[in-house]
């Protein structure tokens, strides 16, 4: 398969193994391009086309060395002094790269060597965003104040505005930041009024006004715009309760509890709701909200907070369910106690209530009396919904808290043998042979997954168990069963991965047992079962006897981007009869609400919302070759990576390009998908660090897709997904950059630094191999080392002992995006 962009999940017994130290690495991009003046008026809004004539990517530098040894950087001739637009440009790049100190001296030095009204103005507006980057958020208003007295006519006037908004907000001056907002508003209206008058009245919020705020968030929530809308509905409420006008306020919450599907969303309206009734003096309404919240909703914050409110005024609660919101809240021993009082009273639902005093419990350190809870419903409460629930917390307690591996494979057996039937039964038969994995019990995790795959063939993970019962059979040596068990996966598998994989392990098991010629045959067959698929592109290296991740001995990352567009479009006006497109405009899109918006707002420094109104009209686009190949252009023009890779990708769709298919399409569209993007940062910092350029955009490419700008669930950000826990430790170890915070981690030049720098620790730690540094890199390092130490060396093996299907699939999918890489950049004759 084609990688493009995908993450994994960890299974219940993968998680049980996470530490502290898991390296989950985000992404935020604080990138800014110098774009197209939209005219004021809505009738001259009119998007200029993107610029075809400059190259993406720089030109290729020489191969990486296979050895530590540098070749020289020769140094270049004297360049004549750039002029001032040219200085601006580089500026903006300087500033995209996270390069602050650059950007402020070359913006400083346009400005100087320039007295065009224009440039100067630019040159001060991206001074001025530099510096607010940077924290120096005085300093920045400084700058702005001076282009906006001095430059009264620049086009560059309304974004000195909304910047100046942005600063002032950072420095707490909130009345002055909604006049700010209100004056880029009147300078351009119409385009991205919502997000703006949202932000402005949250700072009108922020400053007390709350009847201005009700008017800019009514008018948000009237504005075109893919803002929450229930979020602004919250802020109206609050705005309204703010002031007294608590009946209005009430109908809001209310509405939107009618309205609300999550249970969070339920329990904060409760609480609110709770919170205006306690100021009104009506306390049976507000308490009765709050009950509302702890007896329906207990996972909830809120509800915790509506608990307590409750427990201060002395309320009473069901024990219950105030054991189970405690629970939540993280407070084990407050719930233990309600739960026995609930206990000693006699109450009727006694598994729930044991089975969450057990849970808290082993918060607490309690493991044989949380056992203990458990084995009370099992033995007393078979039809009970937690019956099976307490097994499985009976079973996870043993062999992770109790670190009694037998004991807890005993108890899910005893679970399969007293419920064959039930549901659940292959997930415990496939934890147990997990758990006899990790014990070291090779023979009996073997056992077990072939029960899974024999007994339970309907159980989804049963195609997994087969092959690995025959990795573990591999493991010990016993090849010829091994070969047995592949060949049975091989022939049941439904889907190409799992045929590859079966075929592939195949092969390298009848090459242990002895068997080359056999071993060949099956690899050919494997090269093309799944092309562009993980164990096909390793079955091909395999065959061409390359290592994993072999670099080319020549390559080159140069793009004539012009002349590729022109092929392509071609292409697109015969693949799709449109003989008379103009492609080479924005055509339709040029008309399109959500291109406006979302071409403001990436100029805004909005990029988040910027990317939402580009992939709401990406999607529109689904059936619409012509205008997706037009997205795609203005999108990586723009610096929009991940929702180019996805618009080009969406043409080739299209087009019915399979996976393998795709990459005969226009070189073009390919080098879109597998772009050498950030080449100035990616292309030294390989080089520093001994990585082939091809492996660290592959990294990028499944990390963030060239997009910085969000966070993962994770916390992680950046182009390469540093989590701050990982990013203050480099920091510390490498002292750069001065005064780090954790902000910094979007700066893709702090990004790019940090994580071939953490990778690079775990390569080296691993002898050079790549397979354990994404390992660690993704999985945490010392689970890496463990599956290191089991897998003798093999990187194949390595891959399969894995116990995260995340990781698995983390290294998988960077070898998929390598290998294309360097299918497309190889030059090697």
């Amino acid at each position: 398969m084609v990688y493009e962009l995908g993450y994994g999940t960890l299974t219940r017994v993968e998680a049980c193994v996470i530490v502290a130290e898991m390296k989950k690495p985000v992404l935020l991009l604080l990138s800014l391009l110098l774009l197209v003046t939209l005219a004021c008026s809505q009738a001259a809004n009119l998007l200029s086309p993107p610029n075809t004539d400059v190259p993406a990517a720089s030109p290729s530098p020489s191969a990486v060395p296979a050895t530590p040894t540098q070749t020289p950087t020769p140094t270049p001739p004297p360049t004549p002094t750039p002029l001032p637009a040219n200085r601006i440009t580089h500026a903006d790049q300087a500033r995209l790269e996270g390069d602050w100190d650059l950007a402020r001296d070359e913006y400083q030095n346009a400005l100087q060597a320039s007295t065009e009204p224009e440039i100067q103005s630019a040159a001060l507006l991206g001074l001025a965003r530099a510096q607010i980057d940077s924290g120096a958020y005085q300093a920045g208003v400084d700058t702005l104040r001076q282009l906006i007295a001095s430059y009264p006519q620049s086009s560059e006037l309304p974004y000195a505005h909304f910047s100046l908004g942005q600063a002032y907000s950072a420095l707490g001056l909130h009345t002055e930041s909604a006049q700010a907002y209100l004056d880029y508003l009147i300078n351009r209206p119409g385009i991205v009024d919502a997000y703006v008058l949202n932000m402005r009245g949250d700072a009108l919020a922020a400053a007390g006004d709350y009847a201005g705020a009700l008017i800019d968030y009514r008018a948000a929530l009237q504005s075109p715009g893919y803002l929450n809308g229930l979020d602004i509905e919250i802020k109206i409420a609050r705005a309204h309760a703010a002031v007294g006008d608590y009946e209005t306020a009430l109908g809001i919450y209310q509405s939107i509890y009618d309205r609300a599907q999550s249970d969070f969303t339920k329990a904060q309206m409760d609480y609110l709701m709770g919170q205006i009734y306690v100021a009104n003096g009506q306390l049976d309404q507000a308490y009765a909200h709050y009950q509302d919240a702890v007896n329906n909703y207990p996972t909830a914050y809120d509800s915790y907070l509506a608990l307590i409110q409750l427990v201060d005024a002395g309320v009473p609660v069901d024990e219950l369910n105030r054991g189970i919101v405690d629970y939540y809240a993280g407070e084990y021993g407050v719930a233990m106690s309600a739960f026995d009082r609930y206990f000693q009273a006699g109450g009727i639902e006694q598994s729930t209530a044991r089975y969450y005093n057990g849970l808290s419990l082993r918060a607490l350190g309690g493991y044989d009396e949380a056992v203990t809870q458990w084995d009370t419903i099992i033995q007393n409460y078979p039809e009970d919904r937690f019956w099976d629930d307490a097994w499985d917390q009976k079973a996870y307690t043993q062999y992770f808290f109790q670190r009694e591996a037998v004991r807890g494979i005993q108890t899910l057996l005893d679970f399969v043998a007293a419920a064959p039937n039930h549901p659940r039964a292959g997930e415990f038969l496939f934890d147990a042979a997990e758990v006899a994995e990790m014990n070291g019990d090779l023979e009996q995790a073997a056992a077990l997954w072939n029960r899974v795959a024999t007994e339970l063939p309907l159980y989804e993970e049963a195609q997994r168990a087969s092959f690995l019962a025959g990795i573990t059979r591999y493991r010990l040596r016993d090849f010829e069963n091994a070969s047995i068990l592949f060949q049975r996966t091989l022939s049941s598998a439904v889907n190409l991965q799992d045929r590859a994989a079966a075929s592939f392990w195949l092969g390298k098991s009848q090459y242990a047992s002895g068997d080359p010629i056999a071993a060949q045959a099956n690899w050919e067959l494997t090269a093309n079962i799944d092309p562009t698929g993980y164990y096909s592109e390793r079955a091909r290296d395999i065959l061409r006897q390359l290592e994993p991740f072999a670099t080319p001995q020549d390559y080159d990352l140069s793009i004539d981007r012009q002349q590729e567009r022109a092929q392509a479009e071609e292409w697109v006006k015969a693949t799709f009869n449109l003989p008379e497109e103009d492609l080479s405009s924005l055509g339709p899109l040029l008309g399109d609400e959500r291109m406006f918006r979302g071409t403001e707002l990436w100029e805004l420094g909005l990029q988040d919302l910027a990317r939402t109104e580009f992939e709401e009209l990406r999607a529109s686009l689904q059936a619409d070759p012509a205008n997706s190949y037009r997205l795609a252009n203005y999108m990586l023009d723009l610096g929009m990576y991940r929702s180019a890779i996805l618009a080009a990708r969406q043409v080739l769709d299209q087009a019915g390009m399979g996976d393998a298919e795709t990459l005969s399409a226009p070189i073009y569209f390919n080098h879109i998908r597998f772009g050498p993007y950030y080449s100035d940062l990616i292309n030294p910092t390989a080089e520093q660090y001994q990585f082939h350029p091809l492996f660290l955009y592959s990294v990028v490419r499944q990390e963030s897709a060239f997009e910085g700008f969000v966070r993962s669930s994770a916390g992680a950000r950046g182009l390469m997904q540093i989590i701050p826990a990982t990013g203050q430790e480099i920091a510390t170890d490498i002292g750069w950059p001065e005064e780090y915070n954790d902000e910094d981690l979007y700066r893709p030049n702090v990004s790019v630094l940090y994580g071939s720098e953490y990778l690079a620790k775990w390569r080296d730690h691993f002898g050079g191999d790549l397979y354990a540094a994404l390992a660690a890199y993704n999985g945490g390092p010392g689970n890496a080392i463990e599956w290191h130490n089991l897998s003798d060396g093999d990187q194949d093996l390595f891959l399969e002992i894995v116990r995260f299907n995340e990781t698995r699939n983390y290294i998988r999918g960077i070898y998929e995006i390598y290998n294309i890489y360097r299918r497309i950049y190889n030059r090697t004759p």
